[in-house]
């Protein structure tokens, strides 16, 4: 069960409240959700994976031996369970085939045309659609007493126009012929703004709010989780054209919002700090890609902005005593990624001394 005192310290992020030490979080095996679902086991390279195929009652052992290794681990993050993170979930929702490669699940580009794409006001007709609010509801009457039901990984605006209509070429559209793209990004803001609320309407509150299950991270009201990793390939002004204003307008939608970003689209950050409804930005330190350091000068610009901050990557006791020198822990969550729970023991001793420690 949830402590009630776990979900009070979120008032206080979501506040900006004034705090002596950042939330702190551990995932263990979080690279890889994949590894969690034994009944994705038996799908084989390359192979492609109907929504029929996925039933929901058949993980519920899984869920429930997952839920019990990341209460071992006793950090400040909400633990919960989501539809499978590891199935592209609104990609099959519009008509892309998913495939197995290797120990993720990846959707094929549809190289689709826009009179193809005129319109996804049947995505909730889609055998995918009902499989996923399948999910919601049986993870609902086995866990709900005592988990919330969060919000799984949900791609954003450009990667689901990226794999719809091919990264390439909606690149190439929007220099050619961007009120065109603009158009089509505003309806793929629609689909997540409806499956956002479909789950919500699904999962009901919990303690009063709404959880993003890969973050642990509970927000008092209904929550919508963004993401642009495909935003890396735009130029400022491209996506500022094109992109953009889907994503403003899909955190008008909620209260609560969360930004995910890769090290590689930090150069639009001004762009995405523009909307102002954007409450999380979360950022992730990818193994050999942008170090703390080099991160810096954004996560100020997003600290000086007033914005909260969550961190997430296979942080170290030196990475802690760094975010301790250069981050205020105001609105601040430190989400370490770990492969075992020793490790997950041992970091979360670690960063609780470093981080209550006077300087």
């Amino acid at each position: 069960m949830q402590s009630i005192q776990k979900v009070e310290q979120f008032y206080s992020f979501w506040n900006n409240k004034p705090v002596s030490a950042p939330l702190l979080g551990f995932d263990v095996g979080g690279w890889f959700p994949f590894q969690r679902f034994s009944i994705l086991s038996s799908i084989e390279e390359d192979q492609y994976i109907e929504p029929l195929k996925l039933v929901a009652e058949d993980c519920i052992e899984d869920y429930g031996a997952y839920l019990s290794k990341l209460e071992e681990i006793p950090d400040d993050l909400v633990k919960g369970v989501a539809p499978i993170p590891a199935i592209p979930w609104i990609e099959g929702m519009l008509g892309c085939r998913i495939k197995r490669k290797g120990e993720s699940f990846w959707a094929e580009e549809r190289k689709a045309s826009y009179e193809e794409l005129k319109s996804f006001d049947t995505f909730t007709s889609s055998p995918w659609f009902h499989t996923y609010i399948r999910f919601v509801r049986v993870l609902k009457r086995s866990f709900g007493n005592s988990y919330p039901i969060g919000i799984p990984i949900l791609r954003g605006v450009s990667d689901l126009l990226g794999v719809l209509r091919g990264h390439e070429e909606a690149i190439l559209d929007g220099l050619e012929k961007p009120s065109l793209v603009k158009n089509t990004a505003s309806k793929i803001a629609r689909v997540i703004i409806q499956l956002t609320k479909a789950h919500h309407r699904e999962a009901g509150l919990f303690l009063g709010g709404t959880l993003i299950e890969q973050y642990g991270l509970w927000a008092p009201g209904p929550i919508v989780r963004m993401q642009e990793d495909a935003s890396a390939l735009y130029s400022p002004e491209l996506f500022r054209t094109c992109i953009l204003p889907a994503d403003r307008r899909i955190a008008q939608e909620f209260p609560y919002s969360l930004l995910h970003l890769h090290a590689s689209s930090l150069f639009l950050v001004d762009e995405f700090l523009s909307i102002k409804e954007i409450g999380v930005f979360q950022v992730n330190r990818d193994v050999g890609e942008m170090g703390l350091p080099e991160m810096l000068p954004y996560l100020k610009r997003i600290q000086e902005k007033g914005r909260r901050l969550l961190l997430r990557g296979p942080f170290s006791r030196e990475d802690f005593r760094w975010i301790k020198e250069h981050l205020s822990p105001i609105g601040l969550i430190v989400q370490t990624v770990v492969s075992s729970l020793d490790e997950g023991h041992e970091l979360l001793k670690e960063a609780r001394k470093i981080f209550h420690e006077a300087f």
